[in-house]
């Protein structure tokens, strides 16, 4: 299977479900189905059928909640409002939803809502070719380059934003991933071949640390340090596909830690970090036909703390 080196974010998802049950499906499989298929020819028919489409309808939803024993956080105040305050521990959730719309890498459109401590934060964001167009918590619209919309602001707000997938990564780690092949699942009425693939710690470290996207995000040291503590780890992808045209419905991520951190030569202390991270991507209208249009009212710019920087100046 062949595979583009610079995906989106949703196709990077996406690919990288394929490829690990792909990498997989030399492993032990379990579960039971009625199809002819074998798990290895659906996802192979699957990524042939994903590579082609045109288009499609995309609906994102998320949960990220954290708890950091012995912290207490305080998130950036959103406008009109007073500074959270989150309770002693540390625990805060982010819960994502988001719908649009995609005809390729340079063609794409998303509105995202982001809550958290029941206080939402409203994002839109087009790509038209070379252009990105963001609407921040305000309501106003910038553009800029793709080439300058990079770094913190276009991982964070960006459900398109591009990911490296190196397949040579995602083969070394075959002996770390274990595939259950469910057969034939309903999923909003259809019936759809559900296939998941569990990671260990060695197989999700692997990809994490493999993608500049995400490292440029995170930091290298910082995934090393939280990986390399985690003591409890359950982490699987889940895909959802069409054996007629055997698109992807349905993408699951889950990550379930809790690792030990020693944060004493920052003049801290011993801290038990527990993540519950679980995003879907849902695809349908494959192949409709998408309009597009840009923002007449955006406002040039090349810097992308533009667009939140001052966004939170105005608070």
């Amino acid at each position: 299977m062949k595979i583009r080196e610079k995906s989106t974010l949703l196709f990077g998802a996406l690919t990288i479900g394929l490829v690990l049950l792909l990498s997989a499906c030399d492993q032990t499989v379990t579960g039971n189905t009625a199809s002819n298929l074998t798990p290895l020819q659906v996802l192979q028919k699957s990524a042939d059928a994903m590579s082609n489409l045109q288009s499609s309808h995309v609906d994102v939803t998320g949960t990220d909640s954290v708890h950091i024993g012995g912290l207490s956080l305080t998130p950036t105040p959103t406008q009109a409002q007073g500074t959270p305050t989150v309770a002693q521990g540390g625990d805060i959730t982010v819960q994502l939803t988001g719908k649009g719309d995609q005809a390729g890498a340079d063609k794409q459109q998303m509105d995202v809502t982001a809550t958290t401590l029941n206080q939402p934060t409203n994002l839109s964001e087009i790509v038209l070719g070379d252009k990105v167009y963001v609407k921040n918590p305000q309501g106003k619209w910038y553009v800029l380059n793709k080439s300058d919309y990079q770094g913190m602001f276009a991982n964070a707000t960006n459900p398109f934003s591009g990911i490296n997938i190196d397949q040579k990564t995602l083969l070394g780690v075959i002996q770390h991933v274990k595939i259950n092949d469910h057969g034939a699942d309903k999923l909003n009425g259809v019936s759809l071949r559900h296939i998941t693939a569990s990671l260990d710690k060695t197989a999700l470290k692997e990809l994490l640390t493999k993608d500049p996207q995400i490292v440029s995000t995170i930091g290298q040291q910082n995934i090393n340090t939280l990986l390399d503590s985690t003591k409890a780890l359950d982490s699987s992808v889940d895909v959802w596909i069409d054996e007629n045209q055997f698109y992807v419905h349905r993408t699951e991520l889950k990550i379930n830690l809790t690792a030990d951190t020693d944060t004493t030569q920052q003049g801290g202390g011993k801290l038990t970090v527990v993540t519950k991270f679980d995003n879907i991507i849902d695809l349908s209208n494959f192949n409709k036909p998408v309009t597009i249009v840009a923002p007449a009212d955006a406002t040039p710019t090349t810097n992308p703390s533009d667009i939140f920087g001052g966004a939170i100046a105005a608070q």
